[in-house]
């Protein structure tokens, strides 16, 4: 196990990105302890959390994305605390899980968790891997049920994986971004409406996100269209 950068630093970090205000209490944490490993430790207390308790997943982000831009932002060496983020976080997408090591859709799935750690990555500029396309990639090329004889729950995690993404950043997918896996517009709308008459999605609360994806998608994954809120579309029980 790889040291801490300073004692408890993963706690104070996660402590300090739910607090109401965590932009100057990570200042403070970074300006005292201004190293790769502290940053290290606060994209491991960043991705923990998420991991934890997905539906913090945009309030995250975007504490992230603030503090990476205060103009109190400590250097580290000759790198920009944007760059460091950034350097650690890129590689850090559907390690853990390839899609079919838990077919029950909830929000506990380690994989629409992964969707959504990679769409917000994507969306902020931390990662544009090919893991994260081809995860995208995989929803839209999963078979339906008319495609199968057996029920398609593996399918179901796969396309609803795919919808997470697509929401929070789908321009991703078809520009220039994507290099080689860039899809075009009408294919991706194509493949999603497939899912939505085949019945890959079943349940009642994936079905009108699935059908906003491809609204999203059939209107040209314009990023004013985005949507911030698809973990709480998905799972509204978590916001009590």
């Amino acid at each position: 196990m790889i040291a801490e950068a300073f004692p408890n630093s993963e706690q104070l970090f996660q402590q300090a990105l739910v607090s109401r205000d965590p932009v100057p209490d990570l200042l403070h944490l970074l300006k005292t302890h201004p190293t790769p490993s502290a940053v290290n430790d606060l994209i491991i207390a960043y991705t923990d959390l998420i991991d934890a308790e997905p539906h913090r997943g945009p309030s995250l982000a975007t504490a992230l994305v603030r503090l990476s831009h205060s103009i109190d932002a400590p250097k580290l060496g000759d790198s920009t605390l944007r760059d460091a983020i950034h350097d650690d976080l890129e590689d850090r997408h559907f390690r853990s899980s390839s899609g079919l090591d838990n077919t029950i859709f909830g929000p506990k799935n380690q994989y629409l968790i992964d969707s959504l750690l990679s769409g917000l990555s994507l969306r902020d500029g931390w990662a544009s891997s090919k893991e994260q396309y081809a995860a995208f990639q995989a929803g839209l090329n999963s078979p339906s049920n008319k495609e199968v004889s057996k029920g398609s729950e593996s399918s179901e995690v796969l396309v609803m994986g795919t919808c997470i993404q697509l929401l929070l950043c789908g321009y991703a997918f078809v520009t220039e971004m994507a290099g080689s896996y860039q899809m075009k517009k009408e294919v991706v709308a194509s493949k999603l409406r497939m899912h939505k008459e085949g019945g890959t999605v079943k349940d009642p609360r994936a079905i009108p996100v699935l059908e906003l994806a491809l609204l999203h998608a059939e209107s040209g994954l314009k990023p004013e269209n985005n949507r911030d809120d698809v973990w709480a579309l998905l799972f509204p029980v978590e916001l009590k």
